[in-house]
């Protein structure tokens, strides 16, 4: 498979550059290491801010705003907003982001806002300066934080997006996109689901048209829709239905249900590599009975 460019969170895994001087262990991102090919950053330590370090927060002040350590009362926002344009500038072909949760720079969303520095209140919450600055330039590209990895279906979405992603970057730089939508088509339909919208990889606006129907995956009423068309009615189909059997089971079984062997060779089978795929019983070896 290509290796995806994936944008992360310095201190998720590899470098102990948070406040307090530590890293966070991430079970994704280790298991992701031979699969991608990390870009690694800390925002708050790229303006020198040193590690460790009092933490900063973000400010509303008179409807700005502004983020402070607050602590020592040093304002960085001017600092912080010229890195992220900086190394947005340079940062060059990348397929997906994973960023540290809470964090004031690097949060995607949910991140408290205070009105004003000790002891005042939180009075809205948004996305942290450095993540927000990237999703608005990468808006539509797997971006997520690394605590809500922790979800099977988050991941597998993330996972799925991510490495589709690296697919048609790569596919583009070869001038390839005839052959890769011919082996993704299979994976674009099951996220187009039932929108009437047709993708066309001769189209300029194709990889726009593919962030918009990746956004989220499809509900689990448009995905027995989606098997219907290929393996018909059947009792496995009615067990989804009515969530006695979950969404791997069921691509499971279809492929020993499905008439045109063909389309097993689709990236919808394995859109991403295997060793990735979470375990269907984490704790089958651990004994309840002792």
């Amino acid at each position: 498979m290509v290796k995806p460019k994936l944008l992360i969170s310095a201190c998720l895994e590899f470098e102990k550059v948070r406040y307090n001087g530590q890293s966070i262990p991430s079970e994704t991102v280790r298991a992701l290491s031979p699969f991608v090919e990390f870009i690694k950053v800390c925002p708050e330590f790229e303006i020198g801010l040193g590690v460790p370090r009092e933490p900063i927060r973000i400010v509303k002040k008179g409807g700005e705003y502004r983020l402070i350590q607050h602590n020592t009362n040093l304002d960085v926002t001017d600092a912080m907003n010229g890195f992220s344009e900086k190394f947005i500038k340079n940062l060059g072909s990348v397929d997906g982001f994973i960023f540290k949760s809470k964090s004031p720079t690097m949060g995607v969303k949910n991140i408290k806002v205070y009105s004003g520095m000790k002891g005042s209140p939180v009075v809205e919450r948004c996305g942290g300066f450095f993540a927000s600055a990237i999703s608005e330039k990468y808006a539509g590209y797997p971006i997520e934080e690394e605590d809500r990895l922790r979800n099977r279906q988050i991941r597998d979405h993330f996972l799925t997006k991510l490495f589709l992603f690296a697919r048609y970057r790569d596919a583009k730089d070869k001038g390839a996109l005839e052959e890769f939508h011919r082996a993704n088509e299979l994976l674009i339909n099951f996220y187009r689901g039932n929108k009437a919208v047709e993708l066309n990889f001769r189209d300029k606006g194709y990889f726009e048209m593919l962030k918009e129907i990746t956004e989220k995956p499809p509900s689990y009423r448009e995905i027995a829709d989606f098997f219907r068309k290929i393996i018909g009615d059947n009792e496995i189909l009615e067990r989804y239905l009515n969530n006695k059997v979950g969404f791997e089971a069921l691509k499971e079984v279809s492929k020993l249900l499905i008439s045109d062997k063909s389309l097993l060779e689709q990236t919808f089978y394995e859109p991403y590599p295997k060793l990735l795929i979470e375990n269907a019983e984490p704790d089958r070896e651990k004994d309840y009975w002792k």
